[in-house]
């Protein structure tokens, strides 16, 4: 099971900790005496974060020294040394620029129960137009499911070498490849993409998912399967927010001081929020709403359960509080998106 939970596109990171749910399990139980909590071990961690460290704290140190000496021999930027905690999982991550037309990634897994035990693997990814093409030396990657538009292919080698002469002759005909301006971005970007696929309720709902439960001892009943899908839902609501608003700040001609001054200012609605999610915007801009204002407010979130149309809905709503917004742009990719500004 650990190479296959390894399976993502461009992260061992992903999954390493539901490897370690076998030896957990019951140490999860005791601890949470929850199904939701041993459920959510299974899947890759919503939050993430690349906590500097260094090479010293490796214990593959030949096979670190090796696999990077090949890297600086081709002139690749060394961009630095992370620590990732999911769980009780540990990932150490060497992170790699290759001349801003690939990212090379080094790991080194392991458990804060289990340390002495690790595991090494490397990967060299590219950014496509759409996507990315990752050659990796983890085997899973012919079985496990993933996000179409980013490609994993398996390559068994001991030389990372082996794997960027390989970049190019796997990416599709009919895609192209893009120049890399931040690998760590490019890291992150590609984490988020994987991890947002992996709670879509296509794949918790999987047959696959399902025996990967059971086999945790979760029973999944029907109000468990929906707690795990609302997660999943705000999460990609959260992404493709976050999305939006990184590409309304690279493509916009606004200066760096300009924008810094309106960032905080940005609302951004998108077409897979709900009630709440569109009634918290209002919020952002109104601050403190009038006593008519919060009673249009509770009127729609009593009456509407469900919105077909949430970036009408707010439009509706704005229309109704008066409030003081400007439109500032509209995107279509990789979900509808509209952007507004509080003029307060």
């Amino acid at each position: 099971m650990f190479f296959e939970i390894l399976g993502w596109i461009f992260l061992v990171i992903l999954c390493v900790v539901a490897f370690y749910v076998w030896k957990l399990y019951r140490f999860i139980k005791r601890q949470s005496n929850s199904d939701i909590a041993v459920a959510m071990s299974a899947l890759p961690a919503q939050d993430m974060e690349l906590e500097p460290s260094n090479r010293e704290e490796w214990v593959e140190q030949e096979r670190l020294t090796f696999t990077e000496s090949e890297l600086k021999q081709i002139g690749a930027q060394h961009i630095g040394y992370y620590t990732v905690h999911s769980g009780y999982a540990v990932i150490k991550v060497s992170l790699w620029d290759v001349k801003s037309k690939a990212a090379a990634v080094i790991y080194e897994a392991s458990s804060t129960l289990d340390e002495a035990n690790v595991v090494f693997m490397f990967e060299v990814a590219c950014k496509l137009d759409k996507g990315s093409v990752c050659i990796t030396t983890n085997p899973s990657v012919t079985y496990s499911a993933r996000p179409a538009e980013h490609i994993a292919i398996h390559q068994e080698t001991a030389s990372i070498l082996q794997l960027i002469k390989l970049i190019k002759p796997s990416v599709p005909e009919t895609r192209k490849l893009t120049k890399i301006d931040n690998v760590k971005e490019f890291f992150i970007e590609c984490y988020k993409d994987t991890t947002e696929y992996a709670w879509q309720k296509s794949q918790l709902t999987s047959p696959k998912m399902r025996q990967t439960f059971e086999s945790l001892g979760v029973k999944i009943t029907d109000e468990l399967m929906e707690q795990l899908i609302e997660i999943g839902e705000s999460y990609s609501i959260e992404v493709n927010i976050e999305k939006a608003r990184n590409k309304l700040a690279k493509h916009s001609k606004m200066s760096a001081e300009k924008w810094e001054k309106i960032r905080d200012k940005i609302i951004i609605i998108n077409e897979l929020m709900t009630v709440d999610h569109i009634i918290d915007a209002v919020y952002e801009v109104l601050g403190e709403p009038s006593e008519m204002q919060e009673q249009v407010l509770e009127g729609f979130q009593i009456n509407t359960k469900k919105v077909s149309d949430p970036i009408g809905a707010f439009q509706l709503l704005a229309q109704s509080l008066n409030l003081k917004v400007t439109r500032l742009t509209q995107m279509n990719e990789p979900i509808k998106t509209e952007i507004y500004l509080s003029a307060n």
